[in-house]
Parts: C-alpha cells; structure tokens; sequence
C-alpha cells in the first residue's frame, strides 16, 4: 500500500506523488493532455482549456487534470468523482464503499485515490475505450443513487477532466492511492473486458431509460436549430451534435440516424469527405467520432466514406426533387467577393494614396501603443483601433463607418463597451480617430483614420509593418490579448524569440513566456533552430477546438435580432431611412484562409 502522506517527510512524499503520476497518468487520460489549475480573481481554482498542454511524465507544480475523452469520443476508464463539498467526507468514504462493493460484485477490478479535502476518486478502466454516450450514461445513472458523485468529468468532450493519482492539490499535498502502485498500475494496463462494462450497464438500466427520459426537453431547447443558417455553414443544432455527441431522441431514434444527420448537413453546406475526417481526427469533433466507436480504428474512416456517399445520394435526390420555394435565398457569399463599402470619403482620393496613409497610421499606433494605452485598460483600445485599420483597408478608405455591433464582434467585446470606446478616442484632440458623421438611421457612425499631431510629421518615415491587418481573431477571445500581441509580432517577423519579443511587444517577460507556451501547447507556434516559427494555418482550427466559434455564432444572432429590430422601427417611423432587406449576411471561411478573421464576415 502507498505510504501515508501524513508519515512521510515532505521529500518523500513528493516523490511518491511523482512515481504515481508518472506510472498511472497516462493510462487514465482519454487523451494526452492535461489542463493546468489556474485561480481566477475570485479565488476559485478552474481547468481552462487555455491552460491546456501536452501530457508529460514531469509532475505538475500546480493542480492538474488530464482529459477524459479523446479525439475519438472515447474514455480509457470511467472516472467517478467523489466530492466531498456534497456533504463532506463522511458522505463520500459512504459512497465509496458502497460503489466500491456493487463494482465488485460485477467483477469490475479499479482504483481508488484519496484527496487531502477527502474526496474519492475511482477508475473503472474497460478494454477497447468507452464511447461517450455509454460512459455518460453510466455516470449519469450512478451520480442519481450517490449523492456526493460528480458526473461532470464525463459531461463534457471538450472540457470533462480529473486530477489522477499523484496531482497537486488546491488545499495542499497531493492526490494519493488507497492501494500500492504496483496494484493499480497492474488494473489499468490490464483493463476489465466489455463484459464487465455490459453488467453494470444491464444493472443500471432503469436508471439509464430515466435519465434519458429527463433528458429529452433540455437536449431538444439546447440543440435548437438556427433558421438563419446559410450554405457553407451548419446549423446550431448539427454543429454541437458534432461536437457534443448528445443525441435528442425525441429528433433521431439511433445513434446511426444522427450520425448520418451531421454528414448529411455537411454535404449540403459544400463541405469535402476530407474536411469532415479531418475534424474527427484531430478532436474537432469528438461527439461525432464516438458515434462511430462501434467500428474498429481501422474501419472508422470506410464506415465514414459510407456515409458520406449516401448522404451525397440523399442530397442530390432531394435537389432534384426541391421543396416549394420560400423566396430567401441561401446562396453562401464567396469570400472572394469585393466587400461592400460601408462609407465612403466626403472627397475623392486614389486608392493607393489611401492604402498608403492606413499602413502609416497602423504602424504608428503599433510603435507607440505601449506607452500610450498600456496595461490591461488598454489592450480593448488598441484592439478597436486595429478593427478599424483592418475595416479601412477592406474599404480601401481612410473613412470607415463600422457600426459597433460590428466592431464588437471584430474584438470579441459588447457592443456598449466598444461605442464607450470610440467616443474616448474621437474625444482625444488631435487623436487617432476623428468622427466626421454621426450616426443615421441605418448609417453608424462615419470615422477617419487620423495621426495624432506630435506623430504626423515623422509617421512618413517609418517603416510599414509586414503582414495584413487583423482585428481580434477568435481564439485570441480565448488565449487573450497578450497571446494576440505576441503571435502577431512572430506572424510579422518583428521577432522571433523571447527576449525579442519582450522588446517588440514592451510586454513583461513572464507574460511574454506564458503566452509563448500558450500559443505552443495550441499548435499556433512551434520552435525550429531556436526560433518561433508562427502556425497561422491552424488559427482557425484551435478556434473551433476551444469552442470559441459558437460563442461568436451567439453574438451574430443577438445582433442580427437587435438590427431586425431597429430597421422595424425605423420602417415604422422613418421610412426613407428603412432598408430594403434587414438581413446581414455573412459567411463561414474555409479551412485554408489562413487569414480570416471576423471583420472579412463582416465587410462580406
């Protein structure tokens, strides 16, 4: 048996915790990948998935909690979580015994780890991986007649973790095993046949036809389908089926049935067999890669292709064969097509001589924004500014009439925080932005791109800045700001170290660490010759990894909702002010443009 922590000198404690992590970690993560414990400014500790990094056989200084689920939407092993804030340590050594009993009784070998506040933790490994459904289920099912057991690490695909044997806890010391290494290492590399896991579910029936039943209401509201949806985009409902797995069975009467739901609505969007595989593959979609868990590894991309040409099939059939039409078009904006000019200059002027003068403007404001809008209070400022250099560009003009709604969504804030914004920077005299018109029924506000005085007469003189302009990109909603900054400095060759970048960004060179391994553990930079090579390829990618897309989806709909609504008032009280169509389209960007951000959806 693993010795006491309350006998062993800190030292040897340490080391026991280390033997343990590095022995069982691996064979109970659903994939390797362990989220590091960071507190928030409440005092709470949280497992973000920003804080995400590749599974190492190195300890963890701080709490840590591996993955549950893999890209496949497969576990290694059911991991019941025992929380002692459910009723305190009595309630859960309760539980324990009682699982630990009934588990038994069915033949079910496991481990059982203690925690310093006295929760329990206990894995239940099983051969051939665990679909997500079946493992849910489960959990779901016991978590109804255990009182302190926490079905959370197996709710979620994306986010379900837990601390394994050997991690650091919040309170201090580490979780430890209530039986000898050798012993639990010797259950999870030997794991309990899918016999064993087909009795505890045959025992658990009743509960799981229950929890099923409760489940159908929620699961139908949550997986609504969005009418507003275009071609080239998923709807809502098919995108968090993909990526959930969780299945309304008031909508689909098999797991097979919703599975061919989802590739069916993505032949219909455009979509390639390719792009689909390769979101199962790499973890985009997990909810859909455990509804072929049925199949083996090696027949999971046939079962897929099979699909997919039946789904073509079924598409081109009902093509053929259309319902009545219903007088909106679905046609999907190319994202090659010329953007509409929002406004335009009071006064004729090239466009190179324009393209010229926003390139200035942008690299003054990046050499001196620092200094001039510094810390965390700054970092929305800076952002809004380079919304608006990226919109003028689009525009081709120095004169940019953006509406907050818009620009909010281009940086990732509320659209009253960005119109607070605006009105601070136009007020500055001699600033970066002067407000030339005022807002006006459908037209928002017309700005100009302006240097500041004490800059204007050297700004010729510098040199521009490489690289496009960009706004906020999506998963930089997640990574943050200073993760923002510092990979723009790598993507435009301003620096490509870390000391280099702590001198390019004027960032502190913790943060500037931080991020560097932020944007690693994320796949958007990698090292090559001691050198920070930028991944722009797969910004698009970690955005729908950390789930960051359907946060913006979100906010287009709000706001579409919010400018239906304006342009019904103004139809009623303004009429010559009202336009003709009070939709806004926008398109979803294909895999390979590496340089989308939301501005190109919106220009569009």
């Amino acid at each position: 048996m693993s010795g006491d922590p309350a006998t062993l000198r800190p030292t040897e404690a340490l080391e026991q915790a280390r033997a343990q992590w590095r022995a069982l970690a691996p064979l109970i993560a659903g994939t390797p990948r362990v989220r590091l414990g960071v507190r928030t400014a409440r005092g709470l500790l949280e497992y973000r998935t920003r804080d995400e990094r590749p599974l190492s056989q190195a300890l963890p200084s701080a709490p840590a909690a591996v993955r549950v689920y893999g890209p496949d939407g497969c576990c290694a092993a059911l991991c019941l979580d025992l929380d002692a804030s459910r009723g305190g340590p009595g309630a859960v050594q309760s539980d324990a015994q009682r699982l630990s009993a009934w588990l038994t009784r069915h033949g079910a070998r496991h481990v059982t780890d203690v925690s310093p506040s006295g929760g329990v933790h206990i894995y239940v490994p099983i051969a051939g991986r665990i679909p997500y459904d079946t493992a849910r289920e489960v959990v779901e099912a016991l978590a109804a007649s255990h009182p302190t057991l926490d079905a959370g690490p197996h709710r979620s695909l994306k986010t379900g973790c837990i601390r394994p044997p050997g991690s650091a806890h919040k309170a201090g010391g580490h979780q430890e095993l209530t039986m000898p290494l050798g012993a639990a290492y010797d259950v999870l590399r030997r794991s309990n046949p899918p016999q064993v896991l087909t009795a505890l579910r045959g025992d658990l029936k009743a509960a799981i036809a229950a929890w099923r039943t409760a489940q159908v209401a929620p699961q139908s509201a949550a997986l609504e389908e969005n009418p507003n949806r275009r071609l080239g985009q998923l709807s809502t409902r098919l995108r968090l089926l993909a990526e959930t797995g969780l299945i309304d069975p008031s909508r689909y009467t098999s797991p097979s049935e919703a599975r061919q739901a989802v590739i069916a609505g993505a032949v219909a969007a455009g979509w390639t067999l390719a792009d689909v595989a390769a979101r199962l593959a790499d973890g985009r979609w997990p909810g859909l890669a455990s509804l072929y868990a049925r199949y083996s590894p090696t027949q999971r991309h046939r079962a897929l292709a099979r699909d997919w040409h039946g789904a073509q099939r079924f598409i081109t059939t009902a093509r053929e064969h259309p319902r009545p039409a219903t007088g909106k078009s679905a046609v999907r904006i190319s994202h090659t097509s010329a953007p509409k000019t929002h406004g335009g200059p009071p006064a004729a002027s090239s466009a190179q001589s324009e393209h010229e003068h926003i390139r200035t403007w942008r690299t003054a404001l990046r050499v001196v924004e620092q200094g001039r809008f510094p810390g965390r209070a700054g970092y929305l400022k800076r952002f809004v500014l380079r919304a608006l250099g990226e919109a003028a560009h689009k525009s081709g003009s120095r004169y940019v009439a953006f509406g907050t709604r818009s620009l909010a969504v281009a940086t990732g804030a509320d659209h009253s925080t960005v119109a607070g914004v605006l009105r601070a920077l136009a007020a500055e005299p001699g600033g970066w932005i002067d407000l030339v018109n005022p807002a006006r029924g459908e037209n928002a506000d017309l700005y100009e791109l302006t240097l500041p005085k004490d800059l204007a007469e050297n700004a010729p003189d510098l040199r521009w800045d490489k690289g496009k302009a960009h706004a906020l990109r999506p998963v930089f909603r997640t990574l943050g700001p200073v993760a923002a900054l510092v990979f723009e400095a790598i993507e435009n060759d301003r620096a490509h170290t870390v000391t280099s970048l702590v001198s390019a960004t004027g960032i502190a060179r913790s943060s500037v660490h931080l991020a560097v391994d932020t944007l690693a553990a994320h796949g958007l930079v990698e090292r090559q010759d001691g050198r920070l090579v930028p991944l722009p390829h797969n910004l698009l990618r970690a955005a729908e990894q950390l789930g960051v897309l359907e946060d913006v989806v979100t906010q287009l709909r709000r706001y579409a909702q919010d400018r239906a609504r304006w342009h019904a008032y103004l139809a009623r009280h303004e009429p010559h002010q009202a336009p003709g169509d009070p939709a806004e389209d926008y398109w979803w960007p294909p895999e390979e443009d590496v340089g989308w951000t939301l501005l190109d959806s919106l220009a569009a």
